[in-house]
């Protein structure tokens, strides 16, 4: 007669556990040009399709005016499952303003532009 083996498992727990679902509205502006929406701050466009973009040099705020009509200086605005993006490298160029790294603000209404401080405090 053999001996019983004993056995120990262990179960499997992964580390990462998902964090809690972001429910207030965010605006990342990426080094790469790009403004993103989580879904909560899409709702602001109010589905817009395109958008005029300004900056305000001394609050060093940035300004997003929603508008229906594409002109020439309008940047397309782009949805998606979980919010919207909208591709302005070249705005943040011509005002030489590019982040290096990824800024995450809560958007704030000003009249009618969206607004975003483009610092990190």
């Amino acid at each position: 007669m053999s001996e019983e083996k004993t056995f120990s498992f262990t179960l499997f727990e992964p580390h990462r556990t998902r964090a809690p679902k972001n429910d207030e509205p965010l605006i990342e502006i990426r080094p790469n040009g790009r403004i993103v929406f989580n879904k909560k701050a899409s709702q602001l466009l109010e589905n817009s399709h395109f958008c005029m973009l300004g900056y305000d040099p001394e609050n060093k705020a940035l300004g997003i005016l929603p508008s229906e009509d594409l002109t020439p200086n309008t940047f397309p605005v782009r949805y998606a499952a979980k919010g919207a993006y909208i591709g302005a490298k070249k705005f943040f160029k011509h005002f030489e303003i590019l982040p290096s790294q990824l800024i995450e603000n809560t958007p704030f209404k000003s009249g009618q532009f969206i607004g975003i401080n483009l610092t990190n405090y």
